[in-house]
């Protein structure tokens, strides 16, 4: 069985579900507590998603993907895909922490949607909603310096156009007519902030984003079940 070890609202740890469950693999989540991480003990990589497939425990959102991919759905890699996967990683998942964690006020409110989806005690989620929506604002704004994100709103759209654009070029998926690894990819980050307003931003400024998002939702959205 696997068992992926996650923060339900972490983009990268989407990446990983969003393939898994356009793969209809079955596979288990274990939330990890942002304080302490108790439960990634077993490895000193210290950092979520982590992925435990049998004997086999992998890190790192990208080497995950590639396993799963590899393993279970090998999905088609198009010519340019590497350089969407990059741009994935390195660009479009820059811009939420700006967009969900402005100001205290609009990250204390975030984080109470966040924590709906985490079967957390109230102690705890009470903790880590304060706690977080002090830090969070400081650690987006580090963000936006280090990736010189001016207009996080503004360059988040020119993001979602340049996908639209230059990455769908007109196709109903970026593998064509079926969705692919890509696809995936670029659902995954975006669906972790879905019940935060992200998607809802980039559906009103893009009607073909909100077409291709729609068409990914009940693809990779959901859990598979045996």
């Amino acid at each position: 069985m696997i068992t992926l070890y996650q923060f339900n609202a972490c983009p990268f740890c989407w990446k990983v579900k969003a393939l898994l469950n356009y793969a209809k693999q079955p596979y288990e989540t274990v939330e990890v507590s942002p304080f302490g991480m108790k439960e990634i003990d077993f490895i000193e990589h210290k950092k979520v998603p982590v992925l435990r497939d049998g004997e086999e425990i992998i890190v790192e959102s990208a080497n995950i993907v590639k396993h799963v991919n590899d393993t279970y759905s090998q999905l088609p890699m198009q010519h340019d895909a590497e350089q969407w996967l990059k741009w994935v990683d390195d660009e479009l998942v820059h811009y939420l922490p700006p967009l969900i964690h402005p100001t205290i006020k609009v990250s204390y409110a975030n984080f109470s949607h966040i924590l709906d989806t985490t079967d957390m005690g109230w102690l705890k989620a009470a903790f880590t909603r304060i706690a977080g929506s002090l830090v969070m604002p400081k650690v987006a704004r580090k963000m936006q310096a280090k990736y010189n994100i001016e207009h996080p709103e503004k360059e988040f759209k020119q993001a979602i156009d340049k996908w639209v654009i230059e990455g769908l070029q007109g196709k109903p998926f970026f593998g064509g007519e079926q969705a692919d690894f890509v696809d995936c990819s670029v659902f995954g980050v975006l669906r972790s902030s879905h019940q935060l307003g992200i998607t809802e931003l980039a559906s009103k400024h893009n009607v073909a984003f909100a077409k291709w998002y729609a068409q990914c939702q009940p693809l990779m959205s959901n859990k598979f079940n045996k």
